[in-house]
């Protein structure tokens, strides 16, 4: 098949340090990059039909580079530095989204990120960064999974485990309240009149 035609690009385990050479492949679906050696999202910006994304176990440091693959809706970026989550705005049609093993220290910033964009997130796993800590304490690994589940109302599974009814209820009853404040900061100040007094 001429490279031109690919729709399926696997290139794991090739000791790649940049992305290059990718001109022509504008057919490509799926790209496999995993396990390599890349520190920086590049040169794949004229990929638009990308729909599947492996840039797991690598050294990228940054999420960038993504803003033209509009219609990814499976990104790995499992086991790298990463310590920020960032542009994704323009991935509306995201439905999995792998962003563990990396350098987040925050998960209530992460997670809030996540729910204030437009995507369609429904898998997500984001365990084994440094802010899931084992056992349930504050900032624990059940928090954190507690917090997800009532902030982003559309996932199904996270870190691979479906969300079942006990979970949700259980984070509902921890966090609901967090979330709809942050629902009203984020629609605007409340109508102080309708909590006048007499």
């Amino acid at each position: 098949m001429p490279l031109w035609n690919l729709t399926h690009l696997a290139m794991s385990y090739k000791n790649i340090i940049e992305i290059d050479n990718l001109n022509g492949l504008e057919k490509l679906t799926k790209l496999q990059l995993d396990n390599n050696i890349i520190c920086k999202i590049q040169n794949i910006d004229k990929l638009v039909n990308l729909t599947w994304l492996d840039l797991s176990f690598n050294l990228i440091q940054d999420i960038e580079g993504l803003d033209e693959l509009t219609n990814l809706q499976d990104l790995s970026l499992y086991s790298n530095k990463i310590t920020e989550l960032k542009n994704l705005e323009k991935l509306t049609k995201l439905n999995v989204f792998s962003i563990g093993k990396n350098l987040l220290r925050n998960h209530e910033g992460a997670v809030q990120y996540l729910k204030g964009i437009n995507n369609n997130l429904e898998v997500l796993k984001m365990a084994e960064n440094p802010f899931v800590k084992q056992g349930g304490g504050p900032g624990g690994a059940e928090d954190y999974r507690l917090y997800a589940i009532e902030m982003l109302k559309k996932l199904k599974y996270l870190d691979y485990e479906l969300i079942n009814a006990q979970q949700r209820e259980a984070a509902k009853q921890k966090h609901n309240d967090e979330v709809q404040d942050k629902d009203q900061n984020a629609s605007g100040p409340a109508d102080d009149s309708k909590n006048a007094v007499d």
